[in-house]
């Protein structure tokens, strides 16, 4: 648990703290010193340096609550203080948790209905970091009790503090200053393309002109205006962040903060356009240590900072009449690899943003799966939605290939690619052969031919009619043509899946029958999808001599 801790603010008045000792003692020590007074101070003072015990008890808890005093008000302070998280009270490690974002899916009844989609697992991107205690300081100092003893008789605590305490304190504040400014190289050092990087010209240096500043100052703006919108490109981490305007923070080098102030604000016609409407902190370049470095643009999230203990020991020296004090400060001191982070630098080139990113340079095979989870190896079923399986392969290997699907030798309208990549075969298609095209972002392209099978649905009239199985031989309907009689001869038409016959006698398909002058065949008819003699009496075929 992280608690924020508030700077205690009182008057460094001798009878003040001597009275506020006194409230947090015990009966024995309430009894023997009185209530201090202005009036009363030095009996005060002298009747509790002739108790030892009340003495080292104003002593230790003078130190210890002036050392919290002092360290929030201290002469130096840290600038990245306010950046810190308060203090860590259980345990020594701090998890920060990034959650990513949902890919949409494009509803749909039919593809709502396959078992992938409810009982299938849609786990979210989530990263982690934990940043653990990694400072452990101590800091020592020696208070002279005779010296405490004349500050507080003569009401000078606040010169002796100055003049004893502060160095601790002031040691302290500067070592994690450094500690923090040193987590911001350790960063761009530890990623493998560094800080998302702006080039910029330097205008640290002297013979920079307005023009340079002016342009500094558009990028500047530039990106406080890009980085409150959703991106992975600019946090180590690439998940998705956006950053509001009041969270953006600018650390500029003193030099380029001068040079943007003296040179591009005073040659602005509007100076509130061309500032950059973010916390700005002026920072020695050299406490970057990042070469060529002018400012980075990130938000009050990066530091992650906490303290774990800060506490003050001591050890009576009765030789000297000295006490050693010992200023103890743990912390937790690190960055989150999840805060955008843009650094406008002159000496390094700009990052590239490229929207391939990766390439594509294969794409792997193609499978189809319906809702009851069977794979179609070869033909693919009219009526039918199929969950489409297919990947693009990247070099190097790992990267993002978004593929788009397309369908060829299709003639049915209600044969198309759903949002969601699936696809749907339309009940009337009336192709025995499509192409399914899938293309990667580079244009790189892979295809499979699919056989298509199954009933089809024929719209006549504009009414939908299925042929059905009437002879139930498992064999799909087809339209039969009748025989022709031309010249005394009877031509039996050739059609795949029809078997033309004379009563109970099979005739063969593209057979010729000549029709002798003894015989007469009356009529052929259809009957389901066979075409037997006899009926109806509309297809007549009457010898002709």
């Amino acid at each position: 648990m992280v608690k924020n801790i508030r700077p205690l603010k009182a008057k460094l008045d001798s009878a003040a703290w001597l009275n506020a000792i006194r409230n947090q003692q015990g009966s024995d020590y309430q009894n023997r010193i009185p209530e201090a007074t202005q009036a009363n101070l030095r009996e005060t003072v002298e009747g509790l340096w002739n108790w030892t015990a009340g003495r080292n008890q104003v002593q230790d808890a003078l130190v210890e609550q002036l050392a919290m005093v002092v360290y929030r008000n201290t002469l130096w302070s840290n600038p990245l203080t306010e950046f810190k998280m308060g203090t860590l009270e259980e345990g020594e490690t701090i998890e920060e948790v990034m959650v990513g974002l949902i890919e949409a899916i494009d509803y749909d009844n039919d593809r709502d209905e396959l078992e992938k989609e409810i009982f299938g697992d849609a786990p979210l991107e989530v990263q982690s970091r934990f940043h653990k205690r990694n400072r452990k300081d101590r800091y020592k100092f020696t208070l002279n009790i005779p010296g405490l003893r004349t500050a507080l008789i003569g009401n000078q605590l606040g010169s002796f503090v100055n003049g004893v305490m502060t160095a601790p304190q002031t040691s302290d504040q500067w070592d994690e200053y450094l500690l923090m400014m040193r987590v911001i190289a350790e960063m761009d050092i530890a990623s493998d393309q560094g800080f998302f990087t702006v080039n910029v010209p330097d205008v640290s240096e002297q013979g920079s002109d307005s023009a340079d500043s002016r342009f500094l100052l558009r990028r500047l703006r530039e990106f406080r205006n890009t980085l409150p919108f959703i991106s992975r490109t600019y946090n180590l981490a690439g998940m998705p962040v956006a950053a509001t305007p009041d969270e953006l923070v600018l650390l500029t080098t003193a030099k380029a903060d001068a040079a943007m102030d003296v040179e591009a604000l005073a040659a602005a016609f509007n100076i509130e356009k061309a500032q950059v409407n973010s916390k700005k902190i002026v920072l020695p370049a050299e406490h970057f240590g990042i070469d060529g470095v002018q400012a980075v643009l990130t938000t009050n999230k990066f530091f992650v900072v906490a303290d774990n203990l800060i506490t003050t020991t001591s050890q009576f020296n009765p030789a000297k009449l000295t006490t050693n004090y010992w200023l103890h400060h743990w912390q937790t001191i690190s960055a989150s690899p999840f805060a955008p982070v843009i650094m406008f630098n002159s000496l390094r080139e700009s990052t590239v943003i490229s929207e391939t990113l990766t390439p594509t340079t294969d794409i792997g095979a193609f499978t189809f799966t319906d809702a009851a989870g069977t794979v179609e190896a070869t033909a693919l079923k009219r009526g039918t939605l199929y969950d489409v399986l297919v990947e693009g392969v990247t070099t190097p290997v790992g990267g993002v290939s978004a593929l788009d699907l397309d369908i060829e030798g299709k003639t049915s309208p209600f044969t198309y690619i759903t949002n969601n990549g699936d696809i749907y075969i339309g009940p009337d298609e009336a192709s025995e052969l499509i192409t399914i095209i899938a293309t990667a972002p580079n244009g790189y392209t892979e295809s499979t031919t699919r056989g298509v099978k199954g009933p089809q649905i024929i719209p006549i009239g504009g009414a939908l009619t299925i042929q059905e199985d009437v002879d139930n031989d498992g064999l799909e309907e087809v339209i039969p043509e009748a025989p022709t009689f031309a010249s005394n001869t009877i031509t039996i038409p050739n059609v795949a899946g029809v078997q033309y016959k004379d009563g109970a006698t099979n005739l063969v398909n593209g057979a010729q029958l000549v029709i002798t002058a003894d015989k007469t065949i009356t009529a052929a008819a259809r009957a389901g999808k066979e075409l037997k003699a006899g009926a109806p009496a509309s297809w007549p075929f009457v010898y002709v001599a």
